[in-house]
């Protein structure tokens, strides 16, 4: 399978991932900022009507009672750009979760892929909208997180 976006979210459980977020991702980040191996690209179900050609990592946690940590975060950002690198892509096709419900709701999604059935699932998604640096809406967040990886991806 080809790789096209690199989708971020958030695990909305607790700061370490549990059976079902193992198989829901490619990659999760713990509140210590330890990495946990997932499922293979095109097996999890993170980003309805995406997952064939994303590679999805999730942050455990980022409800009010288990929010992202600092050092969690940083690696976020990090391996996103390892990520990016990996798959011969730019920082601009990263995309959070919120960012892509977002576009599914206005339609703009189209610029990414085709619609498809699947693609209504992702509508009313947060994921990393709440951060231990900035809290706003999905492409403020996200734009805030490109910021970020490009800055590892410069390093």
């Amino acid at each position: 399978m080809t790789i096209k976006y690199i989708i971020g979210h958030w695990t909305a459980g607790m700061l370490t991932p549990n059976k079902i977020d193992l198989t829901s991702y490619q990659l999760l980040i713990d509140g210590n900022g330890e990495l946990h191996s997932g499922l293979a690209v095109g097996c999890t179900s993170s980003t309805g009507g995406m997952n064939s050609i994303t590679y999805n990592i999730s942050c455990c946690g980022g409800l009010s009672s288990s929010k992202l940590t600092r050092i969690q975060v940083e690696k976020f950002y990090s391996v996103c750009a390892e990520k990016i690198k990996e798959y011969g892509l730019s920082v601009k096709e990263f995309y959070t979760h919120a960012e892509i419900g977002e576009m599914c709701r206005s339609g703009l999604i189209t610029k990414l892929l085709p619609s498809n059935q699947y693609l209504k699932q992702n509508i009313g998604k947060v994921d990393l909208t709440i951060l231990p640096d900035i809290t706003g809406n999905a492409f403020e967040t996200g734009e805030f997180i490109r910021n970020k990886i490009l800055w590892y991806l410069n390093q």
